[in-house]
């Protein structure tokens, strides 16, 4: 140090010179956190005129130079403890090196499901098991429900592992009706540093909580059975279907008037072949299950062919007759219409015995 120096100006010195040197290299991985298996490739560079720059680290690369920077490409990281050192070498004669930790990961993430169908007011739990992370304080595992965030779950355990260890988030919630279709997400992260997080994997489950029967419903013959009675003609066949919501999968059970043409096919279908009279009444639908039952029923009026084509003939002359009477009334008001005009345009005449006006 030149003796002219006063003792602040040696320590500012010293200060500058260090800052100098910490700041001459730089160390960067593309990606910033590597998949196992997969490629990688670590730059290192100088902000000084370096007359050798290095990396060190892992073997099996191909290596790009310049005057002031070197890259290494990795076709294939198959290790998990990754630390890499950069080290410059300056044409001053200073030198400066930096490390880095690259994390690696794998996708392997396992959510343990509860039971198929949940009890309402029943406390269950959802277990998420992490993907392998090296090190694995940089893994974060968050649940969702729907998209909003509701429990976050991270390791403060330090430094490389070589061990396979997990991280497990287990999320404790209580069922409720709202839960019935919900999707519960487990995200899995890698912590970059400066607040910032790579999505590496997710998995999902949808619950199902109890449902008692409900909207249960009858088809005629394909249709909706929305009015009753419905009418059909003797000698046709019948074909009724129940349908209902449930969870469990509810029992569906038939009450209807005893005739030998009727059969049930399944639980949901009864059939009745060439209907007669003995087949007129109600036909109920009952759906249950240990939560509840819900029901529905038709009333079936079968009628002759005859009575029905005289019926269909009624009706077509009724609205014949009543459209016909619509034609002559619009026609005689027309025709009122039409005198009523000619009255008021009618002119005084000059016959005494004819009143004027």
């Amino acid at each position: 140090m030149d003796a002219g120096l006063t003792p602040w100006a040696g320590y500012l010195y010293i200060l500058t010179w260090l800052f100098t040197v910490a700041d001459t290299v730089l160390i960067k991985a593309e990606p910033s956190a590597v998949e196992f298996g997969h490629p990688l490739i670590v730059n290192c560079s100088s902000s000084c005129v370096a007359t050798r720059i290095f990396i060190e680290g892992t073997k099996g690369y191909n290596v790009t130079k310049q005057p002031q920077w070197v890259a290494h490409s990795y076709s294939t990281i198959l290790m998990w403890s990754l630390q890499m050192y950069c080290t410059a070498i300056c044409s001053s004669g200073e030198s400066d090196a930096q490390n880095t930790i690259i994390p690696v990961y794998n996708r392997e993430l396992n959510i343990t499901s509860p039971p198929e169908v949940l009890e309402i007011n029943t406390t269950y739990s959802l277990e998420c098991t992490g993907p392998r992370v090296n090190p694995i304080n940089k893994l974060i595992l968050k649940w969702q429900r729907g998209n909003k965030i509701i429990e976050t779950n991270s390791t403060e355990e330090n430094g490389i592992s070589h061990e396979d260890k997990r991280l497990r988030n287990v999320l404790q919630f209580t069922a409720r009706t709202t839960d019935d279709g919900q999707v519960y997400t487990c995200v899995a992260e890698v912590d970059l540093g400066s607040n910032t997080t790579l999505q590496i994997t997710n998995s999902s489950v949808t619950l199902q909580t109890y449902r008692e029967p409900r909207s249960t419903m009858i088809s005629v013959n394909n249709q909706s059975s929305t009015e009753s009675p419905v009418h059909v003609a003797n000698g046709d066949s019948i074909t009724l279907v129940c349908d209902t919501l449930g969870n469990p999968e509810p029992t569906l059970k038939w009450e209807y008037p005893e005739s030998t043409n009727i059969a049930i096919n399944s639980s949901a279908v009864l059939y009745i072949s060439e209907a007669t009279m003995e087949n007129n009444g109600i036909y109920k639908c009952t759906a249950s299950n240990k939560y509840g039952a819900d029901e529905n029923k038709v009333e079936i009026k079968v009628k002759d062919k005859s009575a029905i084509i005289i019926g269909v003939s009624v009706m077509a002359l009724a609205t014949a007759t009543f459209a016909s009477g619509a034609v002559i009334y619009y026609l005689y008001q027309k025709a009122q219409k039409s005198q009523e005009y000619k009255l008021r345009n009618a002119k005084p005449h000059n016959n005494p015995q004819v009143l004027s006006g």
